[in-house]
């Protein structure tokens, strides 16, 4: 047994004014009406164990309203229950956020995200077909947000470099405007190719093993096709630096940087179809299923240890063949927690074998495992 999420409490998070909920391993069913909080519930575990939302980028959005702070506290259980661990993050809108493991301060939120808290989250909204069917920003995205999840030295690279570009385009439109030389443009090319082959050799060690796990997440979910996954350079890492450099006329004209990772994609193919622009909404959909089981895999082949898994709405648009595999996938892992509107969804047995939380009125009303009420 690996780390899992025991117990969390939320304080002004969302709809929640202060509410806490006690968790199981293997598999949570998080069941209520629509708009009573169950979504907002799988997002604070996810702020509480990585310090960030994985629903919007604006933080002062899981403010409650009308407050003036949020708190995320959870209990994480270690080494198969041998020992625990307790994190928390507040934040207040204007100010940094504030993540501490057993009640000293984290050395950084990067290092919090990636793996500070004692456990990691791989999470699935509905919104995410995007990274299927979205853009390439989307799929880059989901990339990045992985492998910093894994390790705090590829976050660093990832964020300093997109800074390192914005600043390589100003002095673009600078030199394109009259203003700078050409010749400063050196000093900015090395600081991004430096950035940009870290995040290049990230993605390149990952994509490999993420195309097998990938390949056999889907052919459980789908069907026997091959389905695989193709990256695609601006520039290869070993041109990378050069292809820089002779980008530069055409860079200075527009006043951006063309060339690196973050122009970079990847291609989501399903019997050589290119999902993005060929496939179903159904198609995609199971894509980006498969794309986070994937992503579970890959992170318990870097750590050694599973991420729990925080899925919203996963069943409500699945047959019933694809629930049962799902609900089997989800009770054997080490943690998830799964939202519904409905239980008819899984059978008698498996509720069973689960903890049952219950949401109503826009709090927590009851919890049931294994068939009886804590």
């Amino acid at each position: 047994m690996t780390a899992y999420l025991r117990a969390l409490r939320l304080v002004n998070f969302r709809n929640y004014p202060d509410d806490t909920v006690i968790l199981a391993p293997g598999l949570n069913v998080i069941v209520g009406d629509n708009a009573q909080g169950k979504t907002n519930l799988l997002e604070a575990i996810s702020f509480a164990v990585t310090g960030s939302s994985p629903r919007t980028p604006n933080d002062s959005e899981v403010v409650r309203w009308g407050q003036d702070f949020t708190r995320t506290e959870a209990r994480v259980s270690l080494d198969g229950g041998t020992s625990e661990r307790a994190v928390a993050v507040g934040y207040a809108p204007g100010q940094k956020k504030r993540p501490t493991v057993d009640g000293a301060p984290a050395p950084s939120l990067t290092n919090y995200s990636a793996g500070g808290a004692g456990v990691r989250a791989v999470t699935f909204f509905p919104d995410d077909i995007r990274v299927v069917k979205g853009a390439p920003a989307d799929r880059r995205e989901f990339l990045d947000l992985l492998l910093s999840s894994l390790r705090p030295s590829y976050a660093r690279a990832s964020i300093e470099y997109a800074k390192a570009v914005q600043q390589r385009n100003q002095l673009l439109r600078r030199i394109r405007d009259g203003f700078s030389s050409e010749r400063t443009l050196a000093t900015w090319d090395r600081k991004v190719v430096e950035l940009g082959e870290t995040v290049l050799k990230g993605r390149e060690a990952a994509i490999a093993p993420l195309e097998s796990y990938f390949g056999a997440s889907l052919r459980a979910l789908y069907g026997p096709e091959k389905a695989a996954i193709r990256y695609s350079y601006s520039a290869p890492l070993d041109e990378y630096a050069e292809a820089l450099r002779g980008a530069h006329i055409a860079d200075i004209e527009r006043g951006t940087t063309s060339v690196g990772p973050h122009r970079d994609d990847f291609e989501v193919l399903l019997g050589g179809v290119n999902l993005t622009t060929f496939g179903s909404q159904g198609q995609q959909r199971l894509a980006t299923l498969a794309l986070k089981f994937a992503a579970r895999d890959h992170v318990r082949d870097e750590t050694g240890e599973d991420p729990i898994l925080l899925y919203d709405d996963v069943m409500s648009e699945l047959d019933e063949r694809r629930r049962e595999y799902l609900a089997g996938y989800f009770l054997e892992s080490t943690q998830a927690v799964i939202t519904t509107t409905n239980l008819d969804y899984f059978d008698e047995e498996i509720l069973e074998r689960s903890c049952v939380v219950r949401i109503s009125g826009g709090a927590v009303s009851e919890t049931t495992s294994g068939g009886v009420r804590n």
